[in-house]
């Protein structure tokens, strides 16, 4: 967070104490395990079964969490599925909050930012987050309450700069200049924040930004995961320098689990089944050459998750 971000929350926290700031609920673990989830589709004039995801396992605990994999690799159908934003019609296996399923209310206590960007471009940032307490924090809250939840809000994403600046808007009739892409994505993971989730859950949301401005995107998620929140991206092709700020990875190609694990740890996992990445290559790349070159994610031996979960293909994973 820039210097004035954190001068920023210094003044609406209490203590005076902004660095030290975590996020209002304690850190979530979400755990899946052998997860199935299959579609009917016609093939012919008959209809056969297609199959997204196969026998998908994992763990994601507080962090910078992501999901990674070739285009209709499964990615959205898993973050969908964590988020409990799936039809259950064609769908098996378990999720797991804090080793216990999930509350029926559970959009409560998590967040979900679209692919594409869900704000209104006649508005300021400022009124965009306003709005969007209005409706989602609790009747109880008073006027005051919920402007200082905008104004924390502000500060956590560094947006005063632009925080009275119309968001803008693209159209036929209508055309409206505004805030940047960066700003634009910041401003709908704000809108999320607001209700203060333990979970956060983000689509592709580097998607049509230039390589900085999404570099910038990931790092405000790096410094909100480094507070306790539970972040869990689904990210097609990053950069290096915005692979290396991820905490855990699961990679994942035609539905099947490659990879999942510690980031760190990736590059030493393929180079131990004879995938060795060049030393300038961008990891991310290599993997995806890898995953996309294979006929079958068979001749991946999928990572052994003992060593990062408890118990991950039990019912109790509360770590």
């Amino acid at each position: 967070m820039s210097e004035s971000s954190d001068t920023e929350l210094s003044k609406l926290l209490p203590n005076n104490n902004a660095r030290r700031y975590r996020a209002p609920r304690s850190a979530s673990v979400v755990s899946f395990h052998n997860l199935h989830y299959s579609i009917q589709v016609k093939e012919n004039k008959k209809k056969v079964e297609k199959i997204i995801l196969n026998n998908v396992s994992g763990v994601f605990k507080s962090g910078l969490n992501a999901i990674m994999g070739p285009s209709g690799s499964g990615k959205t159908t898993l973050l969908d599925i964590l988020a409990s934003r799936k039809n259950p019609k064609g769908l098996d296996g378990t999720v797991l909050i804090n080793g216990s399923l999930p509350h029926p209310n559970i959009d409560l206590m998590c967040g979900y930012v679209e692919q594409e960007d869900v704000v209104m471009g006649s508005l300021t940032v400022r009124e965009n987050l306003s709005f969007c307490a209005a409706l989602r924090l609790p009747g109880h809250y008073t006027k005051e309450q919920r402007l200082r939840r905008v104004n924390i809000v502000i500060a956590e994403l560094d947006l005063h700069d632009c925080a009275d600046t119309k968001v803008g808007m693209t159209g036929l009739f209508n055309r409206i200049r505004g805030v940047s892409g960066g700003e634009r994505k910041r401003t709908c993971v704000g809108m999320e924040l607001m209700i203060k989730p333990s979970i956060l859950f983000l689509d592709e949301p580097t998607t049509g930004l230039d390589a900085s401005t999404a570099k910038s995107v990931v790092q405000v998620l790096a410094r909100l995961s480094q507070r306790g929140y539970t972040i869990i991206i689904s990210i097609h092709q990053p950069r290096y320098d915005i692979f290396r700020l991820f905490n855990t990875y699961h990679l994942l190609s035609k539905g099947e689990t490659v990879y999942h694990g510690p980031a760190g740890e990736c590059l030493q996992y393929f180079n131990s089944i004879g995938f060795q990445c060049e030393k300038f290559d961008n990891p991310a790349d290599y993997f995806l050459d890898v995953i996309l070159n294979e006929t079958s994610p068979s001749p991946l031996i999928t990572r052994s998750y003992s060593k990062y979960t408890n118990r991950i293909d039990g019912i109790n994973c509360r770590l």
